[in-house]
């Protein structure tokens, strides 16, 4: 099939990286793949599909295909308006949730297209609000990268949590609440070493010492992962949570909030502890226990590494390429 993408952007984020390997994968299971982006869009991933730059995305822009498949909410009216091509949306997230137009989020819901969603969790809140099935694909991470690195010897512990910043519209990130837990964390382990990476390069606010890294590469987010003892989210919700995946994928054990998607993969008490979200007295208690108890983090450890085995994507490849011709076949 001819199948063009129409994207907003591709920076760095999980939403983006499944759109990017989405692309790679039906390219290489011999589809004719194209991604349209926004002519000053950035491109964070390496896409092995032709980039079509447009100043807009709008119907009159896309090119012909067989099947378009457009993803964040802004790109999917174009797509069905366009009447050049079959629709068939990727859902990484439900939007309405978030976003600050939520009534047009909400209305390309509605319209009369096939859904993928990531997440169980995303299949439910799809129903919930239209009424609707979509087709579950699930994403995964590559082992070649995300994979457990040789130990660096510290003498502090590390916790590990990934920035977004409430200004560019991820206030759900729980980032605040993050803050609060390794206050209460430090009270306990005063010389606990915090580093975080912010994705979106905005200035981390907070009173907290911390380590501000680098990650301008998967190699480099890998590395951190894998040379912490822990890793933190602390969303309120989330479709899916590919962090806290590629995390236990480098072998860190991992203290996750219910965020409800992060459930597909994630089982309180044999990979990860889990607590509510907005609980920063919860979190930092999970925190402590994985910090101060050599057992557990080594039983999460080897039950994350485990998980995460399950989680490629090839097996994402597969159920995206055997979605589309189920749901274009029901249509």
């Amino acid at each position: 099939m001819n199948i063009v993408i129409p994207v907003m952007s591709l920076h760095r984020g999980g939403g983006c990286r499944v759109i990017a390997e989405m692309a790679n994968g039906l390219q290489a299971y011999g589809h004719r793949v194209s991604i349209v982006l926004l002519q000053n869009a950035e491109l964070a991933y390496d896409v092995r599909v032709p980039i079509i730059r447009v100043p807009a995305l709008i119907p009159e822009v896309l090119p012909e295909a067989d099947v378009y498949i457009p993803n964040f909410y802004p790109t999917v009216m174009p797509a069905y308006q366009a009447g050049k091509a079959r629709v068939v949306r990727l859902s990484n997230g439900y939007e309405p949730l978030w976003v600050p137009d939520k009534g047009a989020a909400l209305e390309t819901y509605r319209l009369p297209v096939p859904v993928l969603a990531i997440s169980r969790v995303l299949q439910q809140q799809i129903r919930q609000a239209v009424g609707r099935s979509s087709y579950l694909v699930q994403p995964g991470v590559d082992p070649s990268v995300f994979r457990p690195y040789p130990e660096i010897p510290r003498r502090r512990h590390r916790v590990f949590f990934i920035y977004r910043a409430e200004s560019h519209g991820y206030f759900y990130k729980g980032s605040a609440d993050f803050f609060q837990a390794m206050d209460i964390v430090r009270r306990v382990i005063p010389d606990v070493e915090i580093v975080m990476v912010s994705t979106d390069g905005v200035e981390i606010q907070t009173d907290l010492p911390f380590t501000l890294a680098r990650a301008d590469t998967d190699r480099d987010m890998a590395e951190l992962y894998a040379g912490s003892d822990l890793f933190v989210s602390a969303s309120w919700f989330e479709a899916l949570c590919l962090p806290a995946l590629e995390a236990m994928a480098c072998g860190t054990p991992v203290v996750t909030t219910d965020s409800g998607g992060v459930r597909d993969f994630a089982v309180p008490g044999e990979n990860c502890l889990m607590v509510p979200p907005r609980s920063p007295e919860l979190l930092a208690r999970a925190i402590l226990r994985v910090l101060s108890n050599d057992f557990l983090r080594e039983r999460l450890r080897r039950a994350g590494l485990r998980t995460a085995a399950q989680w490629t994507w090839q097996r994402f490849y597969r159920q995206v390429d055997a979605a589309l011709t189920t749901a274009l076949a029901a249509s």
